[in-house]
Parts: structure tokens; C-alpha cells; sequence
């Protein structure tokens, strides 16, 4: 008789491959932002590592204005490709009641 997998299984084995995206893809927007003057800044499930099935990946780019569009595309498309949903925002709109909240959970990419 075929084992019938549990949507818990299921989703524990999608946070799992979440969690292992955003670890794979760390290195490829710090040597990013290492070669293009800027910074990415990983917040929320996937900086503190409790990624779930449903977790989006949130960062925050910190760019030169003459490279902030392509640090953007870069970073949807790097997320993209690893099958992971970003949720991107220019570091430059955030209010500091927001940042305050959120740098406890900061991993800078740079």
C-alpha cells in the first residue's frame, strides 16, 4: 500500500526547502550588493531562519540611485529563480517606527 503524505508533512517540507533557498540564495545577493556599491537587508521569517510554507522573503535594498533598478530586478529575479515569493522595499521609504521594529531580525548582504 502506498504512504499517503500529510498536508502536515507537506508543509514542513516546504518550509523546509524555503529555508534552504534563502540559504542558497544569500551568497548570490551579497556578492551582488559587494560588487555594486550597495546593500540588501534580509528581515522578518527568512532572516531569523523560521521560514513556513506560505513565508515570502522580505528585503530591504539599499543602493546608490544610479544602481537601485537593477539591484531590484537582480534581487526579484535571484528570489524568482529559486522559486521563492520577495517581497522587496527601498530602504530609503522605510520610517524609523518601522526599521526600529524590524533591525533586531536585520542579516546585511553587502
Amino acid at each position: 500500500m502506498q504512504r499517503v503524505e500529510t498536508l502536515t508533512e507537506r508543509k514542513a517540507a516546504e518550509a523546509a526547502r524555503r529555508a534552504g533557498a534563502v540559504e542558497a540564495l544569500v551568497p548570490v545577493l551579497t556578492a551582488y550588493a559587494r560588487a555594486h556599491g550597495g546593500r540588501y537587508l534580509l528581515f522578518g521569517s527568512a532572516a531569523r531562519g523560521t521560514m513556513k510554507y506560505d513565508s515570502d522573503v522580505d528585503i530591504l535594498l539599499d543602493f546608490p540611485e544610479d544602481a537601485f533598478g537593477d539591484a531590484w530586478n537582480f534581487a526579484e529575479t535571484a528570489c524568482w529563480d529559486r522559486n521563492l515569493k520577495p517581497d522587496l522595499l527601498p530602504y530609503k521609504w522605510c520610517k524609523q517606527p518601522f526599521l526600529d521594529h524590524v533591525t533586531p531580525d536585520f542579516r546585511v548582504l553587502a
